[in-house]
């Protein structure tokens, strides 16, 4: 063993004889805590959008902070049901002991709620802190965050609290009670994420089938018969019946369609309507649209409506995410809907140099079964599909090539699933969304396989096959679930960021990094993974703290010795100096195995002050959770790394 590895164990053995570190929190004030501008806490709870929405419209999102014995700053939470989550969670190792817990006090300040259920407090009003003991708090009322989740709103007085049950429904409890709560979406199960997920697939399927019944209206007007051009067919059919469309190409210049029909042609391999080239193909403004069996071309190349005024994308300068919309919603695509809610596109194929398929505020449109070829270079293309502001459904389709596969901007409930995307930037791309569902899908080749970004919540990732690319997975955003997926051959399997997301029985195999966390606060959950023959199992950002992921197979853990319940005896640290090189290099087994590595360990455990940050599983498996699942991906990749295939979609950053 290497000296400075015994006089660092002698030295932390000479400290604990010593006696623990004690912490003076606030010599000035008798040991007291109080609390501090919530801007200058380390902050979680609710996605960035939540928070920008409040702050725009003069709404109130029930807060707290906490000051904890073994973390130098406060940690402020948006929403109590996010500090209780967080109390609830796997965290004393990290943080400490909470030695004072405030939240706000919405006594003295008239609260009301918005229509929309928000908090709202009276003018020249403001919110103070009280201690979370002495509060009273009112549960199950009509009040919500901007998220839509239920809110918990706490009060000084018990009179103030029982006015506000009275006038909006509810209960009032006290901290003992509060604190043991569920916490929704943000410490659900495994089972209940499950459960979820099996509800979601439910509706859709639903939704799924109310659109393919556009395809059985009655035919009223054929072109080349009945009419000299598509165009003028739209224009003659009347509305809720099909336009058919022969085999054979056809001209159409900004085909607009503006009353409900179904354009069906013979094949996406036997009629193909060709646009212009200078805008897109067919523009929808009116609903329960469907265009089906054939292909599109000609499309313009404006990717991006950026220089277009608010008022064309129906939106205030100050709005938001006015930018986003301009950039993302307002291009060339074959097929726009705009306010073209219950709308369907079906056995299509696209070629297409800038997007897709564009769905604007247009609530449940449904993609099933197209095909879509962008650019070979990511960045001459776009988007395949985007949904700007309301949901859409992707399934069963193909994409190659272009910027982004499905993109999402501020849409809830939007689904991706049986989609296999290639050679792209993004394969799914969501901003500011929630409860999406993202499953079933094949994406390879590509800078990022699944992006949920950090203003999203409530998305479930899962049984998705994300491979051979730089990126499999980033799960920002809070409220999340990474479950059932495979993650291989990628430069970086899944990057863990954001809070309070679940990711269980993920199979992370054979990439340079299997795991990387940038995440500051120890929220997430990871366990039940099989982490397998990566180059290096984790790594942690330069600025992290003790991440706890408990009950985990990784391949690398050294130890043969296990519990009764197949967990080794022995905690392991991958991203450690030393447990993270154990499959690596010789000798550093022996350090591993060490009485004094572990006498180190333990002590850090048990005296405050001396916990290093990084990652650290106390229950690792024994076996791999899934081992057919382990097994097959071991037989396709033989080595650790990206490893892209030889076809022409091939994501490429230089």
């Amino acid at each position: 063993m290497e000296a400075r590895h015994v006089v660092a164990v002698a030295l932390l053995v000479a400290l604990a004889a010593a006696g623990p570190f004690v912490y003076d929190v606030s010599p000035d004030d008798g040991g007291q805590v109080e609390p501090v501008a919530f801007d200058r806490t380390e902050s979680v709870g609710v996605p960035d959008s939540a928070v920008k929405r409040a702050q725009r419209s003069a709404l109130e999102i029930p807060k707290a902070e906490v000051f904890y014995s073994e973390y130098r700053y406060p940690v402020g939470y948006y929403g109590v049901e996010s500090l209780v989550a967080s109390l609830q969670s796997d965290n004393r190792r990290s943080l400490g002991e909470p030695l004072a817990v405030y939240v706000s006090d919405f006594s003295g300040t008239n609260a009301t709620l918005t229509a929309e259920r928000n908090l709202r407090i009276g003018e020249d009003r403001s919110v103070g802190w009280v201690s979370a003991a002495d509060a009273y708090f009112v549960v199950d009322s009509d009040a919500a965050i901007p998220t839509r989740e239920d809110a918990v709103v706490p009060f000084s007085e018990r009179r103030d609290a029982a006015a506000f049950a009275g006038r909006y429904g509810g209960e009032v409890r006290r901290w003992t009670d509060v604190r043991t709560r569920k916490t929704g979406s943000l410490g659900r199960s495994r089972a209940e994420w499950q459960r979820t997920v099996a509800d979601r697939r439910e509706r859709v399927n639903g939704t799924v089938g109310e659109r393919l019944a556009l395809l059985d209206r009655p035919e009223s007007v054929t072109v080349g018969r009945d009419a000299p051009t598509l165009t003028a067919a739209v224009e003659r059919a009347p509305p809720n019946t099909t336009v058919v469309i022969p085999p054979g190409t056809y001209e159409a210049p900004s085909l607009t369609v503006e009353k409900p029909l179904t354009i069906r042609g013979a094949g996406r391999n036997a009629t193909r309507v060709v646009g212009d080239g200078t805008g897109s193909v067919i523009n929808v403004t009116a609903p329960e649209t469907a265009i089906a069996n054939l292909s599109l071309a000609g499309v313009g190349d404006r990717r991006s409506g950026r220089n277009l005024t608010e008022d064309v994308v129906r939106a205030n300068a100050s709005d938001w995410n006015v930018h986003m919309r301009k950039v993302h919603g307002y291009g060339d695509a074959a097929v726009v809907f705009d306010t073209a809610a219950r709308s369907l596109v079906a056995d299509v194929k696209i070629n297409t140099t800038s997007s897709g398929i564009l769905s604007r505020d247009s609530p449940n449109v449904t993609v099933t079964d197209l095909t879509l070829y962008g650019t070979e270079r990511w960045d001459d293309g776009f988007l395949g599909v985007a949904a700007i502001g309301d949901r859409v459904i992707v399934q069963d389709s193909e994409f190659y090539g272009g910027k982004v596969g499905v993109f999402a901007l501020d849409v809830s409930d939007l689904v991706v699933r049986d989609v296999r995307a290639e050679g792209m930037m993004l394969g799914v791309f969501n901003l500011y969304g929630r409860d999406l569902l993202i499953a079933d899908n094949e994406i390879e080749d590509v800078g990022f396989g699944v992006y949920v970004e950090e203003r999203s919540e409530g998305t479930a990732v899962v049984n998705n096959t994300l491979t051979r690319s730089d990126r499999g997975a980033i799960v920002a955003g809070t409220g999340n679930y990474l479950g059932d997926n495979v993650v291989a051959g990628n430069d970086r399997g899944i990057v863990v960021q954001g809070h309070y997301t679940l990711y269980s029985h993920n199979v992370v195999a054979a990439n340079r990094i299997g795991l990387r966390t940038i995440g500051l606060l120890p929220t997430n959950r990871l366990t039940e993974n099989d982490v397998v023959d990566n180059a290096r199992p984790a790594t942690v950002s330069e600025f992290n703290v003790l991440q706890t992921w408990r009950g985990n197979y990784w391949s690398s853990a050294p130890g043969v010795r296990t519990t009764d319940e197949g967990h080794l005896r022995r905690e392991y640290r991958p991203a450690g100096p030393v447990d993270g090189r154990v499959h690596r290099q010789r000798y550093v087994g022996t350090l591993a195995a060490s009485p004094a590595l572990q006498a180190s360990r333990a002590l850090e455990r048990r005296v405050a002050g001396l916990q290093s940050a990084g990652i650290a599983d106390p229950a690792p498996l024994a076996r791999p959770v899934r081992p057919e699942i382990v097994e097959r991906v071991r037989a396709e990749f033989d080595e650790a790394g990206r490893q892209p295939d030889d076809d022409p979609w091939t994501y490429d950053w230089s």
